[in-house]
C-alpha cells in the first residue's frame, strides 16, 4: 500500500506494507504446454482477417507454431497423423490484437483467457516490461505476446504548469524509480532517446501529453529514422493533463496513430467550452462535439495515412447499450477459478470496472458516446483505418475483455463486423509493423487463432462466446490458466489504483527512542514501528546491516551498534531483500553526549510559557 498526503504546498507519496501474492505453481495445463507435432483444423467457417469473403469448410494446417497452409476442404492436404480439430459449426479468427494496453503483474492470463494472443504496450517501466516479454517468448510467464514501447517521450513540466493528477503519478514515479517516462525538449535530446530506446529492442515510440506539434514532429522522424512506427496520446483535453491540443494542429506531425479521441474535443466543440478547459477546468464535452466538423478532419487524417486508436469504450464506453452485458459476463468470469486466483485488491476493482459512473446527466453521456462514434465511422467510411486498443491494464476494466467491450463499441458506432474484426487483427498488425508475422490466418504467420462458437458476422455479440484459444501453435486450457504463477514483479509498488502486491517494501511509522547518548555503557534496544516487516528484513543504521532481534509485521527490535559512538545525526532504513523487495522511507536516529543528562531549563511548559524572551 501506499501512502499519500497531499497539502496545498507539497505532495509526501510514502510506501506502506504490501499483501503476500496469491499465486499457484503452474500444472502443464495451465498455458501453452508441448502441443502435437502438426495440428489440423478441420470444417469451420474462415475469417482469415484479410477483409476477404469467409471459407466455409475450411482446412488450417499448423506446425512449428506457424501455419504451414490454409484453405479450403479439399484444396489443403491434410499430413499423415496430423492431430484434427473438427471446428464444424464454429469460426475461426486470427487471434486478436489488443493495440493499446498498459501491462501489469496477473493480467497476462486474463488476455489470453479473451482470446487476446497479441498486446501492444503503450508505457511502461522499460526494463520491466521488456523482460516480461522476453520472457513469455521463452515460455517462462504466461501471457499474450507483448509489443512495447517503453518508456514514454514527453517534455519537462514547466514550474508554472497545473498539478495533475499525471504529474502527481510522475511524483510517485520519481519516488519509487523506474520511471516510465523518457523527458525530451530538442532535437538532440530527442535523437538521444529513439536512439537508446531502439537500441534495447522497443517495437515502438510513444508520445505524451506535453510534446508541443513541433517536439512531436521531431520525434516522429527519429522513430521512422529508426524503423519504429510512432503513436501519439498528445493531448487530455484538459490543460491540467498537459498540453490542450486539437486533432487539426497535429495532422502534420508526421505520427502513425492518433491514440484517443481527446484532440476532437479541442477541434471541435465551441470556444467557450475551449475557454474553460483552457483555464484548467475538466469538462468532459464530448456531446458538444459540433459533428458537422468530423468529415474534412477524416479526410485529412486519411490523407496524412494516419491511422486512429479511439479507445471508444475507455472514454465513452457508460453511453454503449452493450455495458450490461459485458457487465454480466465480467461478473461471471470474477467468480469463476481465474478470478479466485486474483489477488484480493484487483479483483475487488476489476467488480466494478464495467459499472456506470454515477451521473447526473445520463443523456449526455448517451449523446457524447454517440458523436464520438459517429467519427469514428465517418472516418473509416472516409479509408481510415482504426485499431481497437482499450487502454486497459491500469484502470478498473478487466483485461481481455476490455477489448471485446471496445470491439462492440465500434461496431455500435457504425463499423462493420468485418471491419471491426480487422481492427482487432491485420489493421493492429499493420499499425505496430509486424504485418509479415502476425494479424491474418495465412502460410508462415504465426499460429494464433480465437475459434468462436458462432460467427460475428452474422451476430456481433457472438465475439464474446469463446471455444478455444490456439496460441503459437497449441491449443490453450483456458480454465487452466488460473494455476499461473506470476514471477516478475513490476517496480512500481503500486498497479495505479490498487498495490502491486507482489513488491514488499516496508515503511516505518516511528522510532523509539530516537535519540541515545554517545557514551552509553550498552547499547539499548531500539525499536521500529512500521508496517510489512518480515523476517528477513535488516536494519540499515547509518552503514552498518543490523538483523532484528525479534519481529512481527508491524515492528522490529535491533540493538544499536556500538560503533555508533560518535554526536551526529544517522540515518535509518529497513530493508527487504530478494525480489520484490524494497527499502523503507528514511528515519533518523540522534546520537549526543548530554542526551539524558542536562537539566530542563524549564520545569514546565506552563512555566517555559510565563517566562518572557530574553536575548
Amino acid at each position: 500500500m501506499i501512502r499519500m498526503r497531499l497539502s496545498l504546498i507539497t505532495f509526501l507519496i510514502v510506501y506502506s506494507g504490501m499483501l503476500g501474492a496469491r499465486t499457484q505453481n503452474p500444472s502443464p495445463q495451465s498455458g501453452p504446454a508441448n502441443g502435437p507435432k502438426i495440428l489440423v483444423l478441420r470444417g469451420g467457417t474462415l475469417i482469415d482477417g484479410t477483409g476477404g469473403a469467409p471459407v466455409q469448410n475450411a482446412v488450417v494446417v499448423i506446425s512449428g507454431g506457424k501455419i504451414q497452409s490454409v484453405g479450403r476442404e479439399g484444396e489443403v492436404s491434410v499430413p499423415p497423423g496430423a492431430t484434427v480439430l473438427d471446428t464444424s459449426g464454429k469460426t475461426i479468427l486470427p487471434g486478436l490484437i489488443d493495440s493499446h494496453i498498459h501491462f501489469r503483474n496477473f493480467h497476462g492470463p486474463l488476455y489470453l483467457y479473451w482470446g487476446v494472443t497479441t498486446v501492444g504496450d503503450m508505457g511502461n517501466a522499460r526494463g520491466w516490461i521488456l523482460a516480461y516479454r522476453d520472457a513469455i517468448e521463452k515460455g517462462q510467464a504466461i501471457g499474450p505476446h507483448i509489443l512495447a514501447v517503453g518508456s514514454k517521450l514527453n517534455a519537462p513540466r514547466n514550474p508554472t504548469d497545473w498539478l495533475a493528477p499525471g504529474d502527481v503519478q510522475g511524483f510517485q514515479t520519481f519516488i519509487n524509480g523506474n520511471s516510465a517516462k523518457n523527458f525530451v525538449f530538442d532535437e538532440d535530446s530527442t535523437r538521444r532517446a529513439v536512439a537508446e530506446a531502439k537500441r534495447l529492442g522497443v517495437d515502438g515510440i510513444k508520445l505524451y501529453t506535453r510534446m508541443s506539434p513541433e517536439l512531436m514532429k521531431l520525434s516522429a522522424q527519429e522513430a521512422h529514422r529508426n524503423g519504429l512506427p510512432i503513436f501519439a496520446h498528445y493531448t487530455s483535453a484538459s490543460s491540467r493533463m498537459g498540453l490542450f491540443l486539437g486533432m487539426d494542429e497535429v495532422l502534420d506531425t508526421g505520427i502513425d496513430v492518433n491514440v484517443h479521441l481527446f484532440g476532437l474535443i479541442k477541434a471541435t466543440v465551441p470556444a467557450s467550452i475551449r475557454e474553460q478547459i483552457a483555464r484548467g477546468e475538466n469538462i468532459q464535452a464530448w456531446h458538444l462535439m459540433d459533428t458537422s466538423k468530423f468529415a474534412a478532419l477524416a479526410q485529412k487524417m486519411v490523407s496524412k495515412n494516419m491511422m486512429l486508436n479511439a479507445t471508444l469504450s475507455n472514454t465513452d464506453g457508460d453511453g454503449s447499450k452493450h455495458l450490461k452485458e459485458i457487465d454480466a459476463l465480467n461478473t461471471a468470469f470474477l467468480q469463476g477459478p481465474i478470478g479466485a486466483a486474483l489477488p484480493e485488491p484487483m479483483i475487488s476493482k476489476f467488480r466494478v470496472g464495467y459499472k456506470p459512473a454515477p451521473t447526473e446527466h445520463p443523456e449526455d453521456v448517451e449523446e457524447g458516446f454517440r458523436r464520438a462514434g459517429l467519427f469514428v465511422k465517418e472516418f473509416v467510411a472516409a479509408g481510415g483505418r482504426v485499431i481497437a486498443g482499450a487502454d486497459s491494464g491500469a484502470g478498473v476494466k478487466t483485461p481481455g475483455l476490455s477489448l471485446l467491450f471496445e470491439m462492440e463499441t465500434l461496431h455500435e458506432a457504425g463499423l462493420t463486423p468485418m471491419q471491426v474484426i480487422q481492427s482487432a487483427t491485420k489493421w493492429g498488425a499493420e499499425a505496430w509493423g509486424r504485418s509479415k508475422e502476425i494479424g491474418t490466418l495465412e502460410a508462415g504467420k504465426r499460429a494464433d487463432i480465437l475459434i468462436l462458437n458462432r460467427n460475428p458476422l452474422d451476430d456481433f455479440t457472438a465475439i464474446t462466446d469463446i471455444s478455444r484459444i490456439i496460441f503459437s501453435g497449441t491449443v490453450i486450457d483456458r480454465e487452466g490458466l488460473a494455476n499461473w504463477k506470476e514471477t516478475i514483479p513490476r517496480p512500481n509498488p503500486m498497479q495505479e489504483i490498487y498495490q502491486n502486491v507482489m513488491i514488499h517494501v516496508p515503511f516505518i511509522d516511528d522510532i523509539s527512542p530516537d535519540a541515545v547518548s554517545a557514551k552509553r555503557k550498552k547499547g539499548p534496544e531500539l525499536t521500529i514501528s512500521g508496517e510489512n516487516f518480515t523476517n528477513e528484513s535488516i536494519v540499515l543504521i547509518n552503514d552498518r546491516l543490523v538483523s532484528p532481534q525479534s519481529h512481527t509485521d508491524k515492528q522490529l527490535r535491533v540493538s544499536i551498534p556500538s560503533s555508533l559512538n560518535k554526536p551526529g545525526t544517522y540515518p535509518l532504513v529497513v530493508v527487504n531483500p530478494g525480489s520484490g523487495g524494497g527499502a523503507s522511507n528514511t528515519f533518523f536516529l540522534v546520537v549526543t553526549t548530554d542526551f539524558g543528562r542536562a537539566a530542563p531549563r524549564f520545569a514546565s511548559d506552563a512555566v517555559a510559557r510565563s517566562v518572557p524572551f530574553r536575548r
